[in-house]
């Protein structure tokens, strides 16, 4: 046996198991602005939903999975991690919890302006 005794593999399966239960933890879906900072430089954002452990994000040039990122918006500065992207939507993962009705309730909803636009091309 090595010399921790097995009790490391047992708080690394606890670590995992707490942020699965995390990850499942409720996320409320947002339209806000926001801005991403990676490699000091901004990149404005859209907040598509959030909870205590991360958000998703939508925009434009998105950092790689595994970079890490610094989310801020009115209410909000958090560092963060990359942990997926399909191109034009991102997850991260916050370093610390935080608190999301906290941040959406300080944040105005904004319009999707692609449907507006789609919307006023209809009513013509």
């Amino acid at each position: 046996m090595w010399a921790g005794g097995g009790r490391g593999f047992g708080r690394m399966a606890s670590k995992v198991a707490e942020w699965q239960n995390a990850r499942r933890g409720q996320r409320y879906p947002t339209r806000f602005m926001g801005t991403l900072m990676h490699d000091r430089r901004p990149l404005p954002i859209t907040i598509a939903d959030i909870s205590r452990v991360g958000a998703r994000l939508k925009g434009r040039d998105l950092p790689e999975i595994g970079d890490e990122v610094v989310l801020t918006a009115t209410g909000l500065e958090v560092v963060a991690t990359i942990v997926w992207n399909d191109g034009d939507a991102c997850g991260i993962n916050f370093h610390r919890t935080i608190e999301p009705l906290h941040v959406v309730r300080h944040n105005p909803f904004s319009p999707d302006t692609n449907a507006l636009r789609f919307a006023n091309v209809m009513r013509v």
